[in-house]
């Protein structure tokens, strides 16, 4: 089968190899492509077993899809914590190393751009994460439209009674979306504000259900003032029932779009 070259990430030349990591394909095989002043570090895989097609075919496998994310995931922050990168999304493949140094030679100037960029940063994720009871209770306090409807059941016979309660529900559906909505850009606003950090968030809809987040994308020594401000947002809608919740560093996925294309 053909050979080619999985690429975890591109840094500037000399960036150090990263250590005692598994490679994608499950050796401890990784290797850089050096154009000039920028490196590509990448595998050499069977470009059968790692193409559309492949992961097409895969698509229920989560144990190999899983083990693939997280031998990626563990390549790729293993050379952050040396320095600067652009890491790239799972599964960027090109053909050969003449291919991957040809990509380095062509897009140059945004590369080297992208780096200087993220010199000195970090991606950070604040999670929004909604308890529904608590957060059912509050929506009364920010939805004119639910109190309204309350009182006019307490008050209705039977047969009506029965029918607002399903406008209630309804109601209630579309207040929650707006609701979070709201609270999850009251919460961008405040971080914009206390750090002046690039922002990218992530609704429930771009997240196929999940909580939404906000990807951030902070100085290195802002870490400490992040987590001061994700303690106060979180006492100030501990009420309501949302937690907020921060993870990372990352390397920062979020914030490199574009750099890449098909190999």
């Amino acid at each position: 089968m053909p050979k080619g070259c999985y690429v975890y990430a591109i840094a500037r030349a000399g960036h150090p190899f990263p250590e005692d990591v598994e490679a994608v394909d499950g050796s401890a095989h990784v290797d850089v492509v050096v154009d000039h002043d920028l490196a590509a570090f990448y595998s050499p895989v069977e470009l059968d077993d790692f193409s559309q097609d492949a992961v097409d075919a895969r698509a229920k496998d989560l144990d190999w899809l899983g083990a693939i994310g997280y031998r990626h995931q563990s390549v790729t922050s293993a050379l952050q914590r040396s320095g600067t990168i652009l890491p790239l999304r799972a599964f960027t493949l090109f053909g050969s190393d003449v291919a991957v140094r040809a990509m380095l030679r062509e897009r140059r100037p945004s590369l080297l751009a992208s780096l200087a960029r993220l010199d000195g940063k970090q991606e950070w994720t604040l999670r929004m994460e909604f308890e529904p009871k608590r957060w059912s209770e509050a929506l009364a306090g920010r939805a004119d439209s639910l109190r309204a409807l309350a009182a006019g059941i307490a008050d209705a016979p039977p047969g009506r009674a029965y029918l607002l309660g399903k406008k209630l529900e309804e109601e209630r559906k579309r207040a929650s979306r707006e609701a979070e909505e709201q609270v999850v850009a009251e919460i961008e606003a405040a971080v914009r504000s206390a750090l002046a950090c690039e922002a990218r968030t992530e609704s429930r809809t771009d997240r196929g259900g999940a909580f939404p987040q906000i990807n951030l994308l902070i100085e290195r020594d802002e870490e400490a003032r992040l987590e001061d401000l994700r303690a106060a947002l979180e006492t100030r809608y501990a009420g309501e029932g949302v937690a907020v919740v921060l993870t990372g560093p990352w390397p920062p996925y979020s914030f490199v779009e574009g750099e890449m294309g098909d190999g």
